[in-house]
């Protein structure tokens, strides 16, 4: 694993520079770091160049106020910077957004998206209802001083252990900035605006599901191919390695 830093931006890598004009691009959810996927590093050292995009504020980095929109600026900027040809995106949770806004506002036509593999990503209000909508019930006062930490213990002593492995990511995020995201999160999935451009916009996407999440919207709504990752939830990552390895392979790494 490799640590390649722009500007303000830390990425890991499985290999030590960028060398590569096509590349997969891989955003976490909330509260997750570049830690929890780093066996895909390990296993991929001599497959198509892989990245993980660290988010502000997680992973111990410092808490900074940068929102979804100026995060992915400098995501593009990086891209450009690099002269970037193609991209895969693969996408968790919250993660999901950020293709869409990176997509919508600043990649043209130069740039060619060949997959978004998007692993249960923000598309609907519904995707907002076990975590980011309960965390901006409260205060920010009282989420940051209190209940953020209240979280954590949670996971940490569930009898889930992929709750349990959650914690430990969650020890290393800034309760700030987890506020934050959660906010923006619950505002741009409020609107039909982010399911609307994944489904319109991306020519060769994947929606990509635990089988035992619960989808609450009808699964035509998303307009891609559907993958079930079987006796897995929200993070198989954690749940199941090997599983979502052979799928995280057989999804997207042949076909990049």
């Amino acid at each position: 694993m490799f640590k390649i830093k722009f500007r303000d931006i830390n990425f890991v890598s499985n290999q030590k520079k960028i060398c590569n004009r096509k590349i997969i691009l891989l955003f976490y959810g909330i509260g997750c770091s570049s830690d929890d996927f780093k066996f895909l590093l390990r296993n991929y050292n001599h497959k198509p160049q892989l990245f993980i995009a660290e988010l502000p504020g997680h992973n111990n980095l410092k808490f900074c106020k940068d929102d979804l929109l100026s995060y992915s600026k400098k995501i593009f900027l990086f891209i450009k910077k690099n002269n970037i040809k193609e991209i895969s995106f693969f996408a968790h949770s919250l993660g999901g957004i950020i293709p869409i806004i990176l997509v919508k506002n600043f990649i043209k036509n130069a740039i060619k998206i060949k997959w978004f593999i998007n692993y249960e990503g923000n598309l609907t209000k519904y995707d907002t209802e076990t975590l980011t909508k309960k965390t901006i019930s409260y205060s920010k006062h009282e989420f940051v001083n209190y209940k953020f930490d209240k979280l954590i213990e949670n996971c940490r002593n569930s009898d889930k252990k992929f709750l349990n492995f959650w914690s430990e990511s969650l020890k290393k995020t800034s309760s700030d900035i987890f506020y934050n995201f959660s906010i923006q999160c619950v505002k741009l999935s409020e609107s039909n605006e982010l399911l609307s451009f994944f489904k319109i916009f991306f020519k060769r996407k994947i929606y990509l599901f635990g089988e035992k999440t619960l989808i609450k919207v009808p699964m035509y709504s998303f307009g891609s191919v559907r993958f079930k990752i079987k006796n897995t939830g929200h993070f198989s990552f954690f749940e199941n390695k090997q599983e979502f390895g052979r799928i995280f392979d057989q999804l997207l790494l042949k076909k990049t």
